[in-house]
């Protein structure tokens, strides 16, 4: 019964970190650059780690359809418009204290999108 109950306990603290406990409150993968440095303070070490380079897209929502019959009032020429969207990329570190993991907070642009554990401190 000891071994069973033992198992059972271990899998929340093998589970991947979408947020972490700064003095009494919880930062969340979502949340933005400012709530962080409100709830956690300055972290150790700031920089930024390269860039995200998105390309959208988009047409301007006519299509062009082969119809049965001739058509005399012909459909405007379609077109795509392409955007490139760079967004940069931060890595925080944050040390929270003698023994515990060094906590790795990677940002897009303003959003936090992931939290990755570091080194034993």
């Amino acid at each position: 019964m000891r071994r069973f109950l033992l198992l059972f306990l271990i899998p929340p603290a093998l589970a991947s970190a979408d947020s972490i406990r700064c003095g009494g409150y919880l930062v969340n993968t979502g949340d933005s650059q400012s709530r962080v440095l409100e709830v956690c303070g300055e972290p150790q070490s700031a920089r930024q780690d390269g860039f995200i380079e998105q390309v959208v897209r988009r047409n301007d929502g006519n299509m062009i359809v082969s119809p049965v019959s001739p058509n005399p009032y012909p459909s405007p020429p379609t077109y795509e418009i392409e955007s490139r969207q760079v967004t940069p990329v931060y890595k925080w570190e944050y040390d929270l204290g003698r023994g515990t993991f060094l906590k790795i907070l990677t940002f897009h642009g303003d959003t936090l999108v992931d939290i990755a554990d570091g080194p034993r401190q």
